[in-house]
């Protein structure tokens, strides 16, 4: 029998309750650790899903009234560095030697916990939403503890994650379980119950079983407050009046477990001076710009809210409170039983003088599983603008849908499918901008099939022109239109379709596999007049390493609807057309896993009625274990016929991110952008002096990159507390 069927067998793990103390302290010398059951025989995940692991690994867990602990014994027998990347928590597993254990206590193969630490016992903890397939979701926070021993042939990981940290039902004697161990100077990935290499080390579809000599008990309410000040000065040169503003601020967060599965969050006041900024791009595109929301308010429990596929999302946290100020905000998350789910948010911000209308934005979700990996959802989003402390009758947008998933017992299937409609006022208090109600929704078909060496996926989608969600995401209903500054809806039915195929070289010392892939896309207007078509054909060398060596063909018809200046930087506007050109490209990124790192890419071809060149690189040097040092380069030379004007766009962002301890951290950004004219410097020092608990010094600084005077600069100081009660 082929290594693999191994994964078609579920696991089990005994855990009995701890008869003594436990001592974290890396050293696994008590009686409890001794007698406990032992998860052992690891299965590669990475490189080769038919082989067992070469790097031993041996886990045991017990328990008592307040934690649960795990025990791991990473054995060591390569020569050479552990690859660390720094020393600040919820570091990127996939590039980090590591052990991390996926728990899943309601059983359904959609939800769970992620806890993990490194060689150097940096912590990393997170939330495995959308059943793993995208991995861990790292801004959600728990207080738990761990020691790490190292010796001469092995580390040792000792974990105790208290209970009341995380959710699960009382009445259940087994739950999913999975562990992974990185040990990347192989480099190798492995996991407990098999993962095959197609998915997630994380994906809680392929967990084993732990079972309890009796189910725990839950060990009273876990209610934590983190209150925070602010004190800021700013100074806007280009939209202000020139004056520097002192401003002192201050607000809380509050985290509430209603049950062992519900949570409530509250925010009053939040304030987000410490998130990190937007890694700038060159835009050369029709469509907007996804940026990723990296609030923690709106991250934790997101899958819930973040419904749709891309590019239709009916819910985008980023269209609240950036620009205004958020007043308060609550969101109620859980389990309702052990087949049904909820999540109910609601958002109120303040209104701007002279500007944007104080609005409320609220969303509803229900989600109920269907059999063991499948679930269909409902919701509701609603923005409501708000005239003093009335109701504006006459600004508002509901958007309601259903979704379902399905995916397959041999997890190899996955559909997906929605139908949105939205409710619109006009500005004359008229409900509809159509009374066609086709005309506001949208829907999707998505069939994927994801096997190990076959993979392919096809997508139809449907978009009216009246479809409207304020508080969502529509990235291809709407072009420019640069004669006249709107931004104009244009409905489409289009597919999306790929279809790629892996070989994998099994007797090769460096060259894992090879993969050829073809994906394209087709858009026409309702009535079926012609939009758009894309298609890339490529090829990718991937090395034993994670390095790869790609090339890859383009084609691509584009129908401009309206006048465009493509580039932001044009003398005369692209005319509406049928635009037919062709580029090549080819790329190669060097494995994180290495000191120096990065990739470098090349494309050249046709640019609507002109031509560009493409440079792009990504250059790292880890300064293991104190940080990493690199820069972005992305030139883009682009030549139009004449009249059009050339143009020659620059982007260069170099950064550094250092972590001096385990609890002070620096990381520094620029960002010359020629594009938007624009020279960008954001510098934050952290400095975590309790457990979840921070002071952070954030300074900002805009430049005009044309005549080199300073738009804007800021300075913040901020302070949070993690209380638990």
């Amino acid at each position: 029998m082929p290594a693999w069927a191994q994964s078609e067998t579920t696991k089990s793990l005994g855990i009995k309750k701890a008869n003594t103390e436990i001592k974290l302290d890396g050293v696994l010398d008590e009686a409890d650790w001794t007698s406990a059951d032992v998860a052992d025989a690891f299965q590669q995940s990475y490189p080769d899903d038919q082989a067992a692991a070469a790097s031993k690994t041996e886990v045991r867990m017990t328990y008592d009234d307040r934690f649960l602990y795990v025990g791991a014994v990473c054995y060591d027998e390569v020569d050479g560095d552990f690859v660390i990347q720094s020393l600040k928590r919820d570091f990127s597993f996939p590039i980090t030697d590591a052990f991390a254990i996926f728990l899943n206590p309601q059983g359904d193969e959609r939800t769970g916990y992620s806890f993990a630490v490194n060689p150097d016992g940096v912590e990393r903890d997170g939330l495995v939403q959308s059943g793993g397939q995208f991995g861990v979701t790292t801004s959600w926070n728990a207080k738990w503890w761990s020691a790490v021993q190292k010796n001469e042939d092995a580390w040792v990981v000792e974990m105790a994650i208290p209970f009341k940290s995380f959710g699960f039902d009382p009445s259940k004697k087994v739950w999913r379980i999975n562990f992974a161990r990185n040990d990347l100077k192989r480099p190798e990935t492995s996991t407990w119950q098999s993962v095959p290499t197609q998915n997630n080390v994380a994906s809680l579809n392929f967990t084993g079983e732990l079972l309890w000599d009796k189910p725990p008990r839950k060990t009273g309410g876990n209610v934590s407050l983190i209150p925070y000040v602010t004190a800021s000065a700013s100074r806007d040169l280009e939209d202000g009046d020139g004056d520097v503003s002192v401003e002192p601020n201050a607000g809380m967060d509050a985290k509430i477990a209603l049950s062992s599965s519900m949570n409530l969050d509250l925010t009053v006041n939040p304030d987000f001076a410490q998130v990190e900024v937007d890694r700038q791009v060159t835009n050369l595109d029709r469509v907007q710009l996804f940026f990723p929301e990296q609030r923690q308010f709106f991250v934790e429990n997101s899958d819930l809210f973040n419904l749709g596929v891309s590019p239709i999302r009916p819910f985008f946290s980023r269209r609240i409170g950036l620009g205004v100020p958020i007043l308060f905000g609550a969101r109620l998350t859980g389990n309702l039983n052990e087949k049904w789910r909820m999540g109910l948010m609601n958002i109120q911000t303040e209104g701007v003088p002279g500007g944007v209308q104080s609005q409320n934005f609220g969303m509803f979700s229900l989600q109920r599983q269907i059999g063991k990996r499948s679930a269909i959802s409902g919701f509701v989003v609603n923005r409501q603008a708000f005239d003093g402390y009335q109701f504006d009758g006459d600004d508002r947008n509901t958007l309601a849908g259903a979704e379902f998933n399905y995916q397959s017992n041999n997890k190899l299937w996955t559909i997906d499918g929605f139908y949105h409609q939205s409710f619109t006022k006009r500005d004359d208090g008229s409900e509809a901008l159509s009374n066609n109600a086709f005309d506001r929704a949208s829907s999707v078909l998505a069939v994927r099939y994801r096997g190990r060496n076959l993979y392919s996926f096809i997508t139809a989608e449907y978009m009216g022109g009246d479809h409207r969600a304020d508080v969502g995401f529509l990235q291809e209903l709407y072009q420019r239109n640069d004669e006249t500054g709107e931004q104009l809806a244009v409905p489409y039915v289009t597919t999306l379709h790929n279809l790629g195929y892996r070989w994998f070289l099994d007797n090769s010392p460096q060259l894992r596999s090879i993969g050829i892939d073809y994906t394209g896309k087709f858009f026409v207007r309702p009535d079926f007049s012609f939009l758009d078509r894309d298609g890339e054909l490529s090829t990718t060398l991937q090395f034993i390493d994670r390095s790869e060596l790609s090339v890859s063909f383009n084609n691509y018809k584009r129908q401009l609807l309206y006048p465009t200046n493509i580039t932001g930087k044009m003398d005369s506007l692209l005319q509406p057309a049928l635009y037919k050109y062709q580029d090549a490209g080819i790329s190669y990124s060097r494995s994180k896993l290495n000191r120096l790192y990065g990739s470098v890419s090349a494309l050249y071809g046709g640019f609507y009625n002109g031509s560009k060149l493409t440079l792009r690189t990504d250059v790292n040097y880890r300064l293991q274990p104190w940080g990493i040092i690199g820069v972005n380069f992305n030139y883009n030379q682009i030549e139009f016929p004449e009249g059009y004007g050339d143009s020659q766009l620059l982007l260069i962002a170099p950064r550094l991110e250092l972590t001096f301890t385990r609890t002070l951290f620096l990381t520094t950004f620029l960002q010359y952008n020629t594009q938007a004219d624009n020279f960008n410097v954001n510098t934050r020092l952290q400095w975590r002096f309790a457990p979840l608990s921070d002071v952070f010094l954030v300074f900002t600084d805009n430049v005009n990159t044309l005549n080199g005077m300073q738009k804007n600069w800021g300075l913040v100081l901020k302070v949070n507390y993690w209380l638990s009660l």
